[in-house]
């Protein structure tokens, strides 16, 4: 899977960032080109047309890329024909190829900016020229393969080609989004890895067969290429699918109360962001986002009258709008794919000290997932319109569970929660609420 930018509806402003990111840009810029200029290929060793054949494939894999898991950019099964050119034309050619091959509609429609459109072409030329220079370092030869010889060489030369890849397009969006660049590659590398290691050996396949019958066989080697990007095409549209579909539950939900609508999807951002701060794992954090979608389900069980009481509920109405997190639990405990997230909607609103619901947990019996939900919480609705209050600006919310930490919430959870605020991450109060 190669991968690369896209933030084309940032056009006209989009490098207004910062410095860091606007000398990033330039930097792998000129390192691409200073790279290709070095690493100019021997057209007495390899063909032009070669060349231009692998950048055509690629070309061709290029107009049916994919979004990434996380968004930000694209990814396209290109990376078999990168191994299959370092194995068959080596490091320079590829280098060069990658530069021209890679380019997309998108770029020439001048949809992309400019800046994006050069930043890809060097970064894919690095990427691709060094991992082709490890192929070569580690034993690798060009223009032939043997698995006695070669095999741990292409290893080497895909695991390089994937680093690379990645971590250069997680530094970019890091710098952008002022997210943790670690984070951003973990979880795409996660997603990505199965891809990498199921286009190697295709990538060998296309590079034997090219070197066995030539051009015609490089497009016999189109077809799989393609279902490759089908399945991971089908994979990521499964799990937007997914998401989309927790969202319109909770939408449903909070069509029922206008004070409410969207908090739920507030509650899983924020839970999400405290969870990256605390270092919980990624599947972690991804579960979290999803039950942060579905914390208040159990309220589709709550009669509209307490749901949409103006007022302060009556203690048998609260005892009754208690039962939601139980409600909740039952609902979710049915959808396998969220596993352990039902015991985090039961315990939501259990409190630090013991006097929550519906079961007392104190301290760290109350799993750490729904200790986070519960601070999520708490912080959008004070800082949310209600009927019978003001909104809290943030630093007013923040001093508010600060003043309930030890009590109501874990001390940690309410700092990875400020932490978060501070640098500047998508944790935000409701719309509306003054900052």
């Amino acid at each position: 899977m190669a991968i690369k930018l896209d933030f084309a509806e940032t056009k006209e402003g989009m490098m207004n960032k910062g410095h860091f990111l606007e000398a990033y840009i330039w930097i792998v810029i000129l390192a691409g080109i200073s790279f290709l200029l070095l690493v100019r290929p021997d057209l007495n060793a390899v063909r032009i047309s070669s060349i231009v054949t692998f950048a055509l494939v690629m070309f061709l894999t290029e107009i049916v890329s994919v979004s990434l898991p996380r968004g930000g950019g694209t990814v396209s099964v290109s990376f078999a024909v990168s191994l299959a050119s370092i194995i068959a034309l080596g490091p320079e050619a590829t280098a060069w190829m990658s530069a021209i091959g890679s380019i997309r509609l998108k770029d020439l429609q001048g949809k992309i900016p400019l800046k994006i459109v050069l930043f890809n072409r060097a970064m894919l030329a690095l990427v691709d020229g060094l991992a082709g220079m490890a192929y070569v370092a580690a034993g690798g030869k060009v223009g032939s393969f043997t698995f006695s010889r070669s095999f741990h060489a292409l290893a080497v030369c895909a695991v390089c080609d994937a680093f690379l890849n990645v971590t250069l397009v997680a530094l970019f969006i890091g710098l952008k989004e002022k997210k943790s660049p670690v984070y951003i590659w973990v979880s795409n590398i996660k997603q990505l890895m199965p891809n990498y290691v199921a286009l190697a050996p295709v990538g060998l396949l296309v590079a034997i067969v090219y070197m066995a019958y030539g051009y015609i066989g490089i497009t016999l080697f189109f077809a799989p290429l393609i279902v490759a990007r089908y399945s991971f095409k089908r994979f990521l549209d499964m799990r937007q699918a997914y998401l989309e579909t927790l969202r319109a539950l909770a939408g449903a939900l909070e069509a029922r109360d206008e004070y409410t609508r969207g908090h739920s999807e507030r509650v899983a951002a924020i839970s999400t962001e405290i969870g990256k701060k605390l270092g919980l794992p990624l599947d972690k954090i991804e579960l979290l986002e999803y039950v942060g979608f579905l914390h208040d389900v159990g309220k589709i069980g709550i009669r509209d009258s307490i749901l949409r009481k103006p007022g302060i509920l009556s203690a048998e109405e609260y005892a009754e709008m208690q039962k939601h997190s139980l409600f909740g639990a039952y609902i979710v405990s049915g959808i396998s794919l969220l596993g352990a997230g039902a015991y985090w909607i039961k315990h939501h609103h259990e409190k630090y000290d013991g006097t929550g619901f519906p079961s007392n947990l104190s301290g760290t019996r109350i799993p750490i997932e729904a200790r986070i939900i519960s601070v999520a919480d708490a912080y959008d609705a004070i800082t949310s319109t209600r009927p019978y209050k003001r909104p809290m600006t943030y630093r007013e919310a923040l001093d508010e569970l600060h003043r309930c930490s030890g009590a109501h919430f874990d001390p940690v959870v309410v700092s990875a929660l400020e932490k978060a605020i501070n640098d500047r991450v998508r944790v935000s109060p409701a719309p509306g609420v003054a900052n």
